[in-house]
């Protein structure tokens, strides 16, 4: 009977160890954007996370694109533009506050997996079930749900009717959410920023820094 105890004293011990372990692992995000009116309302997702994710990722790419003035489609129109083509800037364009939302994101592991064709998001996550059927633009929404059903979701194949709907994205918050996560968050997976950062540092003290002949002009 001791050792039954025993056992069973060690077994919610582990157990207590596990949960707290795990709690302690949970990384704590502060939600900047929680007081705004919600835009995604999706079952089975932690909507208040993807909206925070959202709004965040608007804040980025309006203050790198149009710092003087947001202008919402000329910076959806320069982000996705640059991100398809694969020069998007994203250690300089990525705030501390998307960078703890991005760790957060991660979490959950079913949002994410790797794809052949270099995507991470996992798009048997309801989600992306929820912003196909969402999406303002119905030719889009076609386009979406159909390389959704039929498994076949890929930049490829997306990317380029993408690019000329950019505009409809400052007000159409699910397509917006789905730019978001795939040419945003999903790409930082590739992102080494300790490495930025320290290569930024040797070039500012090491007066190596760069400069392009156009410096100091305005086009």
């Amino acid at each position: 009977m001791k050792i039954k105890l025993t056992l069973i004293a060690i077994g919610l011990c582990l157990f207590n160890c596990k949960q707290d372990g795990s709690q302690q692992d949970k990384v704590k995000l502060d939600y900047k954007h929680a007081s705004r009116t919600q835009v995604i309302d999706c079952d089975g997702v932690d909507n208040t996370l993807i909206q925070e994710a959202l709004f965040a990722f608007e804040d980025d790419i309006l203050n790198f694109y149009t710092p003087d003035k947001p202008i919402y489609s000329r910076a959806y129109s320069l982000f996705v533009s640059q991100s398809l083509t694969g020069v998007a800037d994203y250690p300089k364009m990525v705030s501390e506050h998307s960078k703890q939302v991005f760790e957060a994101l991660k979490q959950d592991k079913s949002l994410w997996t790797t794809n052949p064709d270099g995507s991470r998001l996992n798009f048997n996550h309801p989600l992306f079930k929820c912003i196909g059927n969402e999406i303002a633009d119905e030719p889009l929404s076609k386009t979406y749900n159909a390389l959704i059903d039929t498994k076949s979701m890929s930049l490829r194949m997306f990317g380029d009717q993408l690019k000329r709907k950019t505009f409809g994205m400052k007000d159409d918050k699910y397509l917006a959410t789905y730019v978001a996560l795939e040419l945003f968050y999903g790409k930082l997976y590739d992102v080494d920023f300790n490495k930025q950062s320290k290569d930024d540092n040797y070039e500012e003290n090491s007066g190596l820094k760069e400069h392009s002949s156009h410096d100091g002009h305005n086009h």
